[in-house]
């Protein structure tokens, strides 16, 4: 069922916001959140906080990090679903700048194991076998997503796409791509370069397992358990480790039905 429309007062998170930030769970969102919010609070003299949109501040772009379609498929109950909770209608949409954020489906899988596995409240007790076949967090309805997603904004008149893969591999020069879309502008280099190394992973990492942040959404569930971090590996291409031959195959079969602009290729290892 193709639902449009959102009927729920969650409408308005997206209706208020500048800049709307869409990704599937552990595509690397929360690292691209730290960027951009420690960034906003040097280049605008403002408390660092990590769920900060600052919405009653004229000067800073407001931003509202959404995982969109990716809750609604995945996370939604049946009521949730039907009423669009976390749908962003067209009018709405078309209408805001947009960072579409990716990363290889076959780590995001990965990821998602250790987070529905070790860090959620629900917890899902399978092998990680398992879960790559999963309806709702499984392989195929991560793509299912990032196709619907290529779709919907494929003629987006403002619309920034960005892969955790480039951030990566030269984070000043992508994050600089993303500061000048999100305030029309180079922006303030310094903050930049100040984001860029706030926001290594090592530093986060070790952030996080201090308490710095002070938020659900960087807090280790266990902080004996590497696994249950929020900032957990970071690796490109990581996914090898953990599948034998025939779970890499199902992945890499998977990986025929995504989009081929988002670039992902399949590494045909089998």
């Amino acid at each position: 069922m193709n639902i449009k429309w959102n009927l729920t007062p969650n409408r308005r998170k997206y209706k208020k916001a500048d800049v709307l930030i869409f990704s599937v769970g552990k595509s690397g969102r929360t690292w691209l959140r730290v960027l951009l919010i420690k960034y906003i609070s040097i280049r605008f003299k403002v408390p660092f906080k990590v769920e900060g949109t600052y919405q009653s501040n004229p000067l800073i772009p407001s931003l509202f990090f959404s995982h969109e379609r990716w809750s609604h498929y995945a996370d939604a109950t049946w009521l949730q679903f039907l009423m669009g909770k976390n749908i962003c209608p067209d009018r709405i949409l078309l209408s805001k700048k947009i960072i579409l954020m990716s990363r290889d489906p076959r780590d995001v899988v990965v990821s998602l194991y250790f987070q529905k596995t070790r860090r959620s409240k629900k917890k899902i007790d399978c092998s990680i076998s398992d879960f790559i076949r999963n309806e709702r967090y499984g392989i195929n309805n991560i793509i299912k997503v990032m196709n619907l997603w290529d779709i919907k904004l494929l003629r987006h008149p403002r619309c920034l796409r960005i892969s955790y893969e480039r951030l990566q591999e030269d984070p000043v020069g992508e994050f600089s791509k993303v500061v000048r879309f999100v305030e029309d502008k180079k922006g303030d280099r310094q903050a930049l370069y100040e984001a860029v190394s706030f926001a290594d992973f090592e530093n986060m990492r070790d952030l996080e397992a201090s308490g710095y942040f002070n938020s659900n959404i960087l807090t280790p569930r266990d902080p004996s358990d590497p696994d249950s971090f929020k900032v957990r590996k970071g690796k490109i291409g990581g996914y090898l480790d953990y599948f034998d031959v025939s779970d890499l195959k199902y992945l890499d079969n998977a990986m025929a039905d995504l989009e081929k602009s988002y670039g992902y290729e399949t590494r045909n290892r089998i």
